[in-house]
């Protein structure tokens, strides 16, 4: 992905309602840097 596109999809991303963490989540995950396991439940804990 060249810089242009990382930005193009910072900018989107940051449209689409997501945090400054969560993008950088996102970008991690696209390089493969981190592996992201969700569980629901505790974020379901964190709402409550």
């Amino acid at each position: 992905m060249t810089p242009r596109e990382l930005l193009n999809l910072v900018d989107w991303l940051r449209a689409q309602g997501m945090s400054n963490d969560k993008v950088v989540e996102c970008l991690e995950a696209v390089e493969g840097c981190k592996i992201i396991l969700q569980d629901t439940s505790a974020d379901t804990k964190k709402q409550e």
